[in-house]
């Protein structure tokens, strides 16, 4: 039961030179829903592992990450990452990289790492009209309390979220919305509790996927699903790609508070398939804290933007997964 710098951390078991090493880890229990590890919170082992990994040499930075989830993992459960090069280049190397619990792979990803450079200024200038602006209608977050969060979202107790209600209004269904329509909208401020916590490149794939999606903003004769007997989305596949390097902590940037912007749509069949596309962007101050810049809106950058394929499946599925981590 940690906060998320510590149930983050993993450990070097085993390298061999650069081309393959092994980290040990185990699933903390806080960061779960209901029963099983919460997708993105896995996925941050793994990064973690592959930035250690690459750490020191000349591409160092996380770019794109795409994950496959083939089995739920397990909480207090020994736990191995293994990391591999694919590919080394000059500008670029590929890294697969699995989480790996009883000798089966739960997890396997592919990871592209590069280094960015550190720029003075946005490649699009926001002046020109054609930069992606903050997209959360959200006040600023001093302005504002913390709002419900899901029980079933065990590490609430280490989280908090103030969530867009003006994003929310425009899931109704006689919300005169763009034309197109069929999806739903969702964003909020989302920040860790500890004083001594940061946002990092590791815990992105952790914001990206602590959200609510059409499961959950839709009603249940649109989706079929009665929320009543409990739901589970879990995730298939996800992918993260990182934009912009995380702004140091300062008056005009929060240290471990983001914006998420969600989309979510397009049901399919079997088991209720569908897409969460998110946008992971910089804050300006902790929730409930700090003082209001003139252009606040105008200074936060896109961090991250990803994607996954969830499931929407009665919530026993989850507590008899979860029956099996004890």
């Amino acid at each position: 039961m940690a906060p998320f710098s510590i149930a983050s951390r993993v450990t070097p078991a085993a390298k061999e030179g650069q081309a393959s090493s092994t980290y040990s880890t185990v699933a903390d229990d806080d960061w779960t829903v209901v029963a099983v590890p919460n997708g993105g919170y896995v996925l941050t082992l793994v990064l973690e592992a592959s930035i250690k990994h690459q750490s020191g040499t000349d591409q160092p930075d996380p770019l794109h990450i795409s994950a496959h989830f083939l089995q739920p993992t397990k909480i207090k459960t020994p736990t191995e990452i293994q990391v591999r090069v694919l590919k080394a280049g000059r500008n670029y190397v590929n890294i697969l990289a699995d989480l790996v619990q009883a000798g089966r792979a739960c997890v396997t990803t592919h990871i592209i790492f590069g280094k960015v450079p550190i720029r003075s200024h946005p490649i699009i200038a926001p002046s020109t009209g054609y930069a992606r602006r903050l997209p959360l209608l959200l006040d600023h977050p001093s302005l504002l309390k913390p709002t419900h969060m899901p029980s079933a979202y065990i590490f609430s107790k280490h989280l908090q979220w103030s969530e867009d209600s003006v994003l929310k209004k425009q899931n109704e269904a006689n919300h005169a919305r763009t034309p197109g329509g069929g999806v739903a909208l969702w964003g909020a401020w989302i920040e860790l509790k500890g004083e001594s916590e940061r946002v990092t490149p590791s815990s992105l794939a952790f914001f990206a996927d602590c959200i609510h999606n059409m499961a959950t903003l839709y009603p249940s004769h649109v989706t079929g699903i009665d929320l009543s007997k409990g739901l589970w989305s879990p995730t298939l596949t996800m992918s993260l790609e990182y934009k912009t390097p995380i702004p140091s902590p300062s008056d005009g940037y929060a240290s471990r508070t983001v914006g998420v912007y969600v989309k979510s749509g397009y049901l399919a069949d079997p088991q209720n398939r569908h897409n969460s596309i998110v946008e992971i962007w910089s804050a300006p101050s902790n929730i409930g804290e700090g003082n209001v810049d003139e252009d606040w809106q105008g200074a936060q950058v896109c961090l991250a933007t990803g994607s996954q394929m969830q499931l929407m499946v009665d919530g026993a599925v989850n507590k008899k997964a979860g029956r099996a981590n004890l």
